[in-house]
């Protein structure tokens, strides 16, 4: 939203009646500027960038081109973008940041770095005492600005719109001058980037690439070296992540399309295929699914590196399974269209293998809502779908919770930093909508409701069967079992954001929501002395079940807000994380109680539609694999091991085991003894199927045990 108030004397009137909206507000100024410089709204700054216009939650004299400049992040960058945009009195040449987003998101999905650079002169008020001057009128109306009062500086900010990798040894980045560098100087003489990979400077030219090789994993700081056509020279620095130096590639991916949609956009995506060792085609499939991404920033890499906690994929690799990750195109799209993407991808499975195998299916968070819609879709239209297991983990079930005061600080500060804006557009797009308990579109009258969306989707589970009825249906949780809380009380204070200045204050506080008294869960405010309209904004919640600290997966939204760089004080995480998973939800038990005593009930299998449950003890971390769940997610998935078919052969004065391999083990234990039975301690261990031994006794038996290591 264009903040056009340089028309400070015009704007007074409208601003004493203390009822114009800033989106009004900035409707009536627009057509000021329109009517004062002419339709084409030719800016009356020669910066074409009043900085005083925004609230500086970065502060961009921090990148101000000098040789020891600090780096910033992408997120930083994002920021900067924002501002100088909403700063901007004509058209920025910077996009907004939707498009950014699509750019980064095209870049992740390309696996190249793009460099994109912003290089601006910007504006400020020197003087604040002289403010009202800044304004020429003649006979009432604008005539220019008086710039003697303004001071202009210069912003030099560089990003890597793709900032990590997972393959350092050989990383691909580029820059497209006529896309990738935003300004409103002379285009730049010359571009040399420095990229930690001991090589030092490197020109680039017009839309080149240029490879650089790291031997170590963790942060790089990439410099911009910037030549003006005048001969001055900036410095830009950027943030960069090593990850791994080289991750596995996938054997194969598909390319998928839904053959039908919900909503009349059949879902996309891929699914990345990762063969067992010895395995030339998919053979035994273990089905992994992506849960919510709401950046739509997770692809190959990231989801193997989510996926193999605890080296989970490459056990059941190692032991004979195939593992098959589907990403979703978008997952913020409704349940139903990825659902559909899910079918999709059973039936590719199942044509691949010629459904010699049954497919095992995990889904993770949302792949758990995806992954049980379509299953049991396609048993109420009597399609096969040869699935023999399904593992939800950590699926919002019965929901999914963020704070109701969390989502309100997103919608309250979407006009002042990007980071909020795209948490609360996120927040407005069907998947959200569809999951979330307490929802920011339907909680205005002071009480907390989930949007429409989410009864409509648990109806229609209901219509379609509500679960699947052909596999075993198995659930993995990280909520607390025993009614341990997520940190804090209902009611408590999460995030504390206050200050308080000569010319600005800042109020971004922000509670838990409260079972048994009408509470607070947001106090906003944004109040300068000039030249911005003051913001305020209190919310109120009536008692409601308290599902943000009830027990659950957890999420560290409050400690990902006081991250976020606040130049107007701190913004202070007073608990890091809340419930983002309940407990009850993940089992979708037939409780109303957030605090249900799940390890004491003696029903519980009564209560849950799932054949097996896992819980831990205390809450853990939405979706992580520990190595107490992941032994059990392999043993649910490969079940009991078989003994082996032993044969003896005596060898002269030695005697030789031969024994059939079992599937899913990658070890065997060999006991001797003198008596059938009396087996103590391994006296072998071994990966292969067979083994000699000296023969000391005149009778000895022998027995094999599988397991896995």
């Amino acid at each position: 939203m264009k903040r056009v108030l340089l028309i400070l004397l015009a704007v007074v009137p409208i601003l004493a009646s203390g009822e114009t909206t800033r989106s009004e507000l900035a409707a009536k100024l627009d057509s000021y500027l329109k009517s004062s410089f002419g339709a084409t709204r030719t800016s009356p700054l020669s910066s074409g960038v009043l900085y005083d216009l925004v609230v500086p939650l970065f502060g961009i004299d921090r990148v101000n081109g000098s040789s020891g400049v600090e780096a910033v992040s992408h997120d930083n960058w994002k920021q900067i973008a924002f501002e100088l945009r909403n700063a901007t009195l004509a058209e920025s040449p910077i996009p907004g940041y939707r498009e950014l987003q699509e750019l980064r998101h095209a870049a992740q999905q390309s696996g190249r770095h793009p460099l994109s650079l912003l290089l601006f002169d910007y504006q400020q008020v020197e003087d604040q005492t002289r403010r009202n001057e800044l304004i020429e009128y003649q006979d009432g109306s604008v005539r220019g600005v008086n710039e003697s009062l303004l001071t202009t500086k210069r912003v030099a900010a560089l990003s890597v719109l793709h900032d990590w990798t997972y393959r350092g040894s050989d990383v691909e980045f580029t820059i497209d001058p006529a896309t990738k560098l935003y300004s409103n100087l002379e285009a730049p003489s010359k571009i040399e980037v420095d990229l930690a990979d001991g090589l030092g400077f490197r020109e680039v030219t017009h839309a080149a690439s240029i490879r650089a090789s790291y031997s170590e994993v963790g942060e790089k700081i990439i410099t911009a070296r910037i030549t003006l056509p005048g001969g001055s020279v900036l410095f830009s620095r950027a943030k960069f992540e090593v990850r791994s130096l080289d991750a596995p590639p996938p054997d194969q991916t598909w390319a998928l399309t839904a053959s039908h949609s919900f909503s009349g956009t059949p879902a996309t995506g891929e699914a990345y295929i990762l063969l067992a060792p010895g395995h030339s085609l998919l053979t035994k499939p273990v089905v992994l699914v992506e849960g919510l991404d709401l950046t739509n920033s997770l692809n190959w890499d990231e989801l193997y590196d989510l996926m193999n906690q605890e080296m989970l994929i490459e056990t059941l690799r190692s032991i004979g399974f195939d593992a098959v990750v589907l990403n979703y195109g978008n997952s913020q799209v409704h349940v139903q269209d990825n659902a559909f993407l899910v079918q999709e991808l059973i039936e590719e499975i199942n044509s691949a293998t010629g459904g010699l195998e049954p497919v095992v299916m995990v889904g993770t968070s949302l792949g758990g809502i995806t992954t049980r819609y379509a299953l049991t879709y396609m048993e109420a239209n009597s399609l096969p779908h040869n699935v023999s297991l399904f593992i939800s983990v950590d699926s919002p079930q019965n929901g999914a919770n963020i704070p109701i005061g969390i989502q309100y600080w997103a919608d309250f500060f979407a006009d002042q930093a990007a980071e909020a804006a795209e948490a609360r557009d996120a927040l407005l797009t069907p998947a959200p909508r569809q999951l979330l308990l307490y929802h920011l579109s339907s909680s205005g009258s002071g009480t907390a409701h989930p949007d429409p969306m989410f009864a409509a989707l648990q109806n229609d589970f209901v219509a379609l069967g509500d679960y699947p009825s052909q596999p075993r249906l198995v659930s993995v949780i990280n909520g607390s079992s025993t009614q341990q809380n997520s940190g804090f009380l209902p009611g408590a204070q999460i995030i504390s954001w206050v200050y308080n200045s000569l010319l600005v204050d800042i109020r971004g506080n922000v509670w838990a929501v409260s079972n048994t008294a009408n509470t607070r869960v947001l106090q906003g405010e944004i109040n300068l002395i000039w030249p911005l309209p003051d913001e305020f904004r209190d919310v109120y919640i009536a008692p409601c079940l308290p599902w943000d600290n009830a027990p659950g997966g957890l999420t560290a939204t409050m400690e990902e807000l006081a991250a976020v760089p606040a130049p107007y004080g701190d913004i202070v995480a007073l608990h890091p994380s809340h419930c983002f998973i309940p407990s009850v939800s993940a089992l979708d038990l037939s409780v109303s109680d957030p605090f249900f005593d799940i390890a004491g009930a003696q029903n519980l299998y009564d209560l849950s539609p799932f054949d097996s449950l896992y819980f831990p003890v205390a809450n853990q971390d939405h979706v992580q694999i520990t190595p107490e769940n992941a032994e059990w997610f392999i043993n649910e998935i490969v079940g009991p091991l078989s003994p082996p078919l032993l044969t003896i052969v005596a060898e002269g004065d030695s005697v030789r085991l031969n024994w059939t391999p079992v599937f899913g083990a990658n070890v065997y234990d060999i006991y001797s003894a003198t008596e059938h039975g009396q087996w103590t301690v391994p006296l072998y261990s071994t990966s292969q199927t067979t083994v000699a031994f000296a023969s000391n006794q005149p009778m000895e038996f022998f027995q094999v045990t599988p397991r896995r290591n």
